[in-house]
């Protein structure tokens, strides 16, 4: 198993966070885009991608995965659907420069539109993006985000859909209890489809909720699963020992 951590859990800025994740212990981060702000990323120009690389190799840090965050929005709107398209084609791509094996996808949908439209524009953009990043090695994971998430059974019919390997789901086990979701259950049921794992426990420290942390456990290695474990943890007070101490939680479940 391997034990990550995203940009915003350690709260430095992309030059320092490296070397801070080494420190504390981490084998990898997660490297978070923003819609208004992700064209100008340093993972969107070739200098940018080698400087990322620069400081992940003499840190021995991994990047492990870069999140779209609201970028994914893109394609749920018919007017951005192609720049949509466009943006998980370019990072597919950019990803394998960066060693970095998985895209979170955040499965976001727009307050008005139907199950139909949203189902419909993800399966063609996902379609398209792989047919346009053809022989690109990350993975697309899909996240359930929001109140209202998307079930294990909504992940398998997408991926049903769309008929790529290069699909599959990025597990957050807060944001499914929080949805109303069993992880446990829900692990089981998407097996070999998870790509990777979100830890977190929404409105509680991960030990001190309703959680069965253990339990989870159990069901992820049940699964044969063995990447990484990617902390989206609150910074508290002190961001570097809340990650600390979140990141031994962890460590000591496996």
């Amino acid at each position: 198993m391997k034990y990550g951590a995203m940009d915003g859990v350690l709260a430095q800025p992309w030059s320092e966070l490296f070397g801070e994740a080494a420190r504390l212990g981490f084998d990898g981060v997660e490297l978070d885009l923003r819609a208004d702000t992700y064209l100008a990323s340093e993972v969107w120009s070739e200098e940018g991608r080698a400087a990322l690389t620069r400081r992940s190799d003499a840190a021995g840090v991994e990047i492990a995965s870069v999140c779209m965050a609201s970028v994914a929005g893109l394609m749920t709107k018919p007017e951005t659907h192609d720049q949509g398209v466009k943006a998980l084609t370019d990072l597919r791509r950019f990803c394998d420069e960066l060693g970095a094996g998985v895209i979170l996808f955040p499965m976001i949908k727009q307050p008005d539109q139907s199950e139909e439209d949203v189902v419909e524009l993800w399966r063609r953009g996902f379609q398209a993006a792989f047919e346009q990043s053809e022989g690109a090695q990350a993975k697309v994971g899909m996240e359930s985000v929001g109140r209202v998430g998307r079930s294990a059974e909504q992940a398998l019919s997408m991926i049903d859909l769309v008929q790529s390997p290069a699909l599959g789901v990025y597990y957050d086990v807060g944001n499914a209890d929080y949805q109303g979701f069993d992880p446990i259950a829900e692990i089981g049921q998407l097996g070999k489809h998870i790509v990777q794992i979100h830890v977190k426990e929404i409105g509680a420290e991960m030990g001190e909720g309703k959680l069965d942390f253990t339990a989870i456990a159990a069901a992820i290695v049940g699964i044969g699963y063995d990447g990484y474990l990617m902390l989206e943890t609150e910074t508290g007070d002190d961001a570097a020992a809340n990650a600390a101490r979140n990141l031994a939680f962890v460590k000591n479940l496996f």
